[in-house]
């Protein structure tokens, strides 16, 4: 990062180099603004910078239908504030990006929560959350090898021991 009378070299990620740029263009007091060193705090886009799902969808690149499922509840927080979410709400984003609702959406939405990337919502039944490692996955794009680590966990099937009826 180099600026007027700024220059840092250095690893960071994305998020939080976002957040110092803002910091440091804004006219605020500089001891005001908090910045989270997580990688999962995105900034809010301005009203000029609005993003649809399609688009969100896009930019996450989600392959799969669980993989989809996430980027969902994502754009949820991220663009809608939502902390907590319907799987109803979810179904109905898919059909606003454009997507086609998956054939078992029960089966897919029960697999991301049994991944641990959803939650449900202690507070409000029938509600959940993104935990901190959906988060994650959702930021960390999605990469080869998750995919490949979570691909026999997507059936939705539990596996029987033989001779067990």
């Amino acid at each position: 990062m180099k600026g007027a009378g700024l220059s840092y070299e250095g690893s960071i990620d994305d998020a939080l180099a976002g957040q110092i740029m803002t910091l440091c263009l804004s006219s605020q007091d500089p001891g005001s603004p908090q910045i989270s060193r997580t990688p999962h705090a995105p900034l809010r886009p301005s009203a000029a910078q609005r993003e649809s799902g399609a688009e969100y969808l896009n930019r996450h690149a989600p392959k799969r239908n669980p993989d989809k499922i996430l980027t969902l509840a994502g754009f949820l927080k991220e663009h809608h504030s939502k902390d907590a979410f319907a799987p109803g709400e979810i179904k109905s984003l898919f059909r606003d990006a454009g997507e086609m609702l998956p054939g078992n959406f029960g089966r897919d939405f029960k697999w991301v929560v049994n991944n641990g990337w959803i939650a449900p919502d202690s507070s409000k039944k029938g509600s959940y959350y993104i935990t901190n490692t959906g988060l994650k996955v959702l930021n960390g794009g999605f990469p080869e090898d998750l995919v490949k680590k979570t691909k026999g966990k997507f059936s939705g099937r539990k596996k029987s021991k033989q001779g067990n009826k």
